[in-house]
């Protein structure tokens, strides 16, 4: 009786074990895309222009190459968040809304578990998430340059500078709203949103230097 309660014991401990494993190897990795509405690497005196009045909407991807969520694949798989605050997002933490788009290519679970993983890690940078939405999210990248477009909702073109040395430290005024790696910068050829969920729209038809680019991880 002893030997047999002592192997339950040993059984369930094993059971509670390989499920904490399990939960506790998900990872997510993928590419990260911030456009701001305002040139991130600029001159001084432009930056200083742009500042007060600018700045205020975002739009953020996490194109995910691989990786599971509490258990579930989320490779392939493309989330957007489009950002907007009544101040430059740089200072204003207080007053950011966003609406969050997820892929249409995702199930019914998986879905769940994208807007889980974005509430449990990206809450402080998006503050109130007003609306979710499932739409088709066409994420491309081909060498230096990536096209994101939900529907008519949003278009973006950006092409990042082809390496590292190509920016002036000195002139790289903001760093991305979130924390990734391998930081790059960019610049947007085509940069337009309008959604009724936000009060907010906007096109901007030059080329400017207002895109992030990088790996995150989870």
């Amino acid at each position: 009786m002893i030997k047999s309660r002592a192997i339950s014991i040993f059984a369930l401990f094993l059971i509670v074990g390989l499920f904490t494993v399990a939960i506790g190897s998900d990872s997510i990795t993928g590419e990260y895309l911030e456009a701001r509405s305002v040139s991130v690497y600029v001159g001084a005196c432009h930056f200083g222009s742009e500042y007060i009045e600018g700045g205020k909407e975002a739009t953020i991807v996490w194109n995910i190459s691989q990786g599971t969520w509490k258990g579930v694949s989320l490779q392939g798989l493309t989330v957007v968040a489009v950002v907007s605050a009544q101040n430059n997002l740089d200072i204003d933490l207080e007053t950011r809304r966003s609406v969050l788009y997820i892929s249409n290519k995702a199930n019914q679970l998986q879905q769940e578990t994208l807007i889980d993983l974005i509430k449990k890690n990206y809450m402080k940078t998006l503050g109130q998430l007003i609306e979710t939405k499932v739409a088709t999210i066409n994420f491309q990248k081909n060498g230096l340059v990536y096209d994101v477009a939900i529907g008519k909702v949003l278009s973006l073109s950006a092409t990042t500078f082809p390496c590292h040395d190509c920016t002036q430290p000195h002139q790289i005024w903001y760093s991305p709203l979130s924390k990734i790696n391998n930081t790059a910068i960019g610049k947007s050829t085509v940069y337009c949103y309008q959604d009724k969920s936000l009060s907010v729209k906007w096109k901007i038809g030059q080329s400017i230097n207002n895109i992030f680019v990088g790996k995150f991880s989870i």
